[in-house]
């Protein structure tokens, strides 16, 4: 009978009864997802303290020298850092050997080393002001003061220097501030670059329209319209440093009332010298003794049709204003008489007069010389009878006068 008849023989022959290979088996099972699955790193202490884990010796290596390049580099001294560093094996899964973060034991190592930190360091405009671990107080008093600038109206504010926050190697024995407080003191030395915008209203300024007259004279103005201010809505911006304005610039300029402007028309004529004024001076020197108007005399109306200017003989009668004379000579109780019509058509008289030194015809100006004063015709002394007629009708000369 051959084996492969008898059940009794391929039993024992199965391997799968054998307990040693069985055994063996298995471990080859564990080994081989050990290997896939697992992998040893390295713990390493400094001076007996665990300060992380890396890969394997060659990382650990490297970090050794650069800390030792980093300090001697810093201080001029090499430290003794491989003497103190030791390790040992430890069995963690490759996830995990992956993902190690060896930087935390090179800012462990840095730690550790006599005379140095790892610090931020603060740069203003590029230049080391301090250090301190964490710069997050000193940010939030910048923050601070910036908003108290907010909170007083200003629309942005900046520090005009620029403030930055580096992370490294210090040496203990520099000259660098490590005071925390004193560097948040400090915070209120920056200068400060505020931009405020403020709206407002002014005036606008009427503007002056004049229309040349060529048919008036180059004194003779009249007022067409009035002028009137309009109204302007300015935005503007304003910059400061340190709470002191050092520039203006408007940016919108809003007309909510159009401003009126004064219309004039203005004569361009030359004036000549006999022109009249329409407006008269004191044909002369002396005392007003009677005035217009009704009144008691012996001599003379009753119904006073100008005044009285009481002078002594001789006194000099002067043009009221400037004008054509159109008529000289006696006339009744006028006595010497001399009559001025002016460009408005007010016609002037000057009465009782002892001479007269003028023409029919003549053009005088205002002020000109034209005879004395006497006591002709109907008078009771010397004086001037002086009137003003406008359309015929004698009108009072006191408001027409200075």
């Amino acid at each position: 009978m051959d084996d492969a008849s008898n059940p009794k023989r391929l039993r024992q022959r199965s391997p799968h009864r054998n307990p040693a290979a069985l055994l063996l088996t298995l471990a080859l099972f564990l080994v081989t997802v050990l290997l896939n699955h697992f992998t040893f790193v390295l713990q390493v202490r400094f001076d007996g303290e665990v300060i992380g884990t890396v890969p394997d010796a060659q990382v650990l290596e490297e970090l050794i020298d650069t800390a030792e390049e980093a300090v001697e580099t810093l201080r001029g001294a090499q430290p003794q850092v491989a003497e103190r560093v030791s390790y040992s094996l430890r069995l963690a899964s490759v996830t995990q050997a992956e993902t190690l973060d060896t930087e935390v034991v090179e800012q462990s190592l840095f730690y550790h080393i006599d005379g140095v930190d790892l610090r931020y360091v603060i740069l203003v405009d590029g230049e080391p002001l301090g250090a301190v671990y964490a710069p997050e107080k000193l940010h939030t008093a910048m923050e601070e003061r910036l908003q108290g600038y907010i909170e007083a109206g200003a629309n942005t504010a900046n520090f005009l220097s620029d403030v930055e926050y580096d992370f490294q190697l210090i040496d203990l024995d520099s000259d660098l501030p490590l005071d925390a407080d004193g560097l948040l003191a400090l915070v209120s030395t920056f200068t400060v670059e505020t931009i405020e915008h403020i709206t407002y209203t002014e005036p606008i300024p009427y503007e002056i329209t004049i229309i040349p007259d060529d048919t008036r004279f180059d004194d003779e103005t009249e007022l067409i319209q009035e002028g009137e201010d309009g109204k302007s809505e300015i935005t503007a911006e304003i910059t400061y440093i340190d709470g002191e304005a050092i520039q203006y610039e408007i940016l919108q300029t809003k007309i909510l009332i159009e401003a009126l402007p004064q219309i004039i028309i203005a004569g361009t004529l030359e004036r000549p010298l006999t022109a009249s004024w329409g407006e008269y001076i004191w044909p002369a020197e002396g005392r007003l003794s009677s005035g217009f108007g009704p009144r008691r005399v012996a001599i003379g109306s009753s119904n006073h049709q100008g005044i009285d200017i009481s002078a002594p003989a001789g006194t000099p009668v002067i043009a009221a204003d400037g004008g054509e004379v159109i008529f000289t000579g006696w006339l009744g109780g006028f006595g010497n008489l001399i009559r001025i019509r002016h460009d408005n058509d007010h016609v002037t008289y000057y009465a009782h007069l002892s001479s007269i030194d003028t023409r029919v015809g003549d053009r005088v100006y205002r002020g000109q010389f034209i005879g004395r004063v006497g006591m002709t015709g109907t008078a009771s002394g010397n004086h001037l009878h002086f009137e003003i007629r406008i359309n015929g009708r004698p009108v009072d000369p006191a408001p027409w006068l200075p």
